[in-house]
């Protein structure tokens, strides 16, 4: 009786919590009890898919611009470079990375080395 009754007061005091801290729209809630109801618990997941984050070029470009601010310009032409370099062999790196990717689930670790070396050296 106990045990559900602060089970009930709990859940209603962090309700409104949840919303403000774990937007809906980001996250994905999940509870869990147990078969016997003794104890439950919450997850919060994530739900924000990869395109939702900044890419690498994006993130480069930002570090380009500061930079400039800072006029340290031998880091902007390296950045410029780098940017270059990675719209030019976007198709590569990322025919490479689900390649990189399969070799890690395999546990092929000498092809991983190898594919990994090349997407650095496409860079």
């Amino acid at each position: 009786m106990f045990n559900r009754n602060f089970n009930r007061l709990f859940n209603e005091l962090f309700n409104d919590l949840d919303r403000q801290f774990f937007n809906p729209e980001n996250y994905e809630r999940k509870n869990f009890t147990s078969d016997d109801g003794s104890f439950s618990y919450t997850i919060f997941t994530n739900k924000m898919n990869q395109q939702n984050k900044p890419n690498e070029i994006s993130l480069l470009k930002q570090e380009l611009d500061i930079a400039v601010e800072e006029q340290d310009f031998e880091k902007a032409v390296e950045l410029r470079d780098k940017i270059k370099n990675l719209e030019k062999n976007k198709e590569k790196i990322s025919k490479l990375k689900k390649e990189l990717d399969e070799c890690i689930k395999t546990q092929n670790f000498e092809k991983a080395i190898e594919l990994r070396d090349k997407i650095n050296s496409l860079k």
